[in-house]
């Protein structure tokens, strides 16, 4: 400021000096002060268009007031976009964290437009952005639960379970939440396998009871009609039959049991040379001893020597169960085959037969526990409903993987595949 003072005092005494010299000092001092002001109006008119256009136009470098204002205003600009740069990197990371919830977020206006959306509510909500910007949310999702839940009062806005608009398979639990005063977040998850779980669980309380309940009825009716005074031949035609019942509960609560060590881990699992060759020899022979063993053709098909790393208790069983399987829900003289193969991807157990098969719309339910396709045939065989669950975690132990495929009138086959990593060498199993 005062470098202005002393210039224009400068301008002024010189032009006066001059103008002493010429006897026109008034005149001198009137037109070096013009000039000077016609100076500055151009310096200002020259920072006015910088401040309009900076990129464009070059500050002025008048020396002062004005260069002072032009490098506070430098400053200051130079302070707004570095926090701007500043502020965009932190909405960058702040979108980008969002995009990688598996949860669906969608940023709601005033009117419920969609004013930002991550890349999990496309896939679970059909929402996609930039594409839906700007459009109102409830024209998007048309559930009635979804819009009873965007119109509740926010307070009460709480989780709703809603079928997913993408997928009518999946479940979503939406709720609303608000931030910052007006603003609304609407955050959707996927319940699907909650929900499936749920139902599991619900289904297993259920068929538990009605499984126990059965042979317990039996049983409650006979000690209902006898007494100590019943004669002997009332007895003797009971007993076989409350013994039958007993012991179905038994082995009933034995696979439960079962189940929950495979499942909880309890039980440790050992890593020990199997012989392949061996085991499904002794399991071929030990199926023609039960009782639903009616003249089948059960074959052997041993394509290689290796042996396979596993629990040979653990195998026997989840095998075992298989075969068994075949001989209750086949027809007397059906073919049973047990095949034993190694691949460069890994090996295959299988267990096919040319029994009646399975409709396709059983095939994933299978190894759910209690599930079966004809609960009559199942009831009559003994069969608790829970083997095919068994053979699926014991598979899953030694990180094998059962796959079934059945055909009607033409058979059943179940594929029990290892890893590579699982298979020995005869040689070295031997050592």
């Amino acid at each position: 400021m005062s470098w202005d003072y002393w210039r224009l005092l400068t301008v002024v005494s010189l032009t006066g000096f001059v103008g002493l010299l010429f006897d026109q000092m008034i005149l001198f001092m009137f037109i070096a002060s013009l000039l000077y002001a016609l100076w500055l109006q151009r310096a200002w008119n020259q920072l006015w268009s910088w401040l309009q256009n900076p990129k464009k136009n070059q500050p002025p470098t008048a020396e002062g007031m004005i260069d002072d204002i032009c490098r506070q205003i430098e400053s200051v600009r130079l302070q707004n976009k570095s926090r701007k740069k500043k502020l965009a990197d932190y909405l960058k990371q702040f979108q980008a964290a969002t995009a990688a919830l598996p949860d669906a977020v969608v940023v709601l206006g005033s009117q419920g437009q969609v004013a930002w959306a991550n890349t999990a509510a496309k896939e679970l909500l059909g929402i996609s952005w930039p594409r839906d910007s700007h459009v109102r949310v409830h024209n998007l999702i048309r559930d009635p639960v979804f819009q009873k839940l965007l119109t509740a009062p926010i307070t009460k806005k709480k989780a709703k379970i809603v079928i997913s608009p993408v997928n009518s398979d999946s479940y979503l639990e939406m709720k609303i939440v608000s931030y910052m005063g007006n603003g609304r977040l609407l955050i959707a998850r996927d319940m699907s396998q909650t929900v499936k779980l749920q139902k599991m669980r619900r289904d297993f309380v259920a068929n538990v009871s009605h499984e126990l309940r059965t042979p317990l009825t039996v049983l409650y009716g006979y000690l209902e009609l006898f007494d100590q005074d019943s004669p002997a031949d009332m007895w003797r035609s009971a007993l076989p039959v409350m013994r039958q019942q007993t012991q179905r509960m038994n082995l009933m609560l034995s696979d439960l049991l079962v189940l929950s060590q495979l499942e909880t881990g309890e039980k440790k699992l050992q890593h020990e040379p199997v012989d392949i060759s061996v085991l499904l020899a002794t399991i071929a022979e030990d199926a023609k001893q039960i009782k639903e063993y009616k003249q089948h053709q059960i074959k052997l098909e041993l394509d290689s020597d290796d042996w396979l790393l596993a629990d040979p208790g653990e195998l026997r069983s989840a095998i075992s169960n298989l075969v068994f399987n075949a001989v209750k829900y086949t027809s007397e003289q059906s073919i049973i085959v047990l095949r034993w193969t190694v691949a460069n991807n890994g090996a295959y157990i299988e267990v096919r037969d040319n029994g009646m098969g399975i409709a396709e719309h059983h095939l994933e339910r299978l190894t759910e526990r209690f599930y079966r396709v004809d609960s009559g045939r199942s009831q009559e065989s003994g069969g608790t409903g829970l083997g095919l669950a068994i053979v699926k975690h014991i598979l899953k132990r030694h990180d094998a993987k059962l796959n079934i495929s059945s055909e009607i009138g033409v058979g059943s086959q179940f594929h029990c595949f290892f890893p590579v990593a699982k298979v020995i060498k005869k040689s070295k199993a031997l050592k």
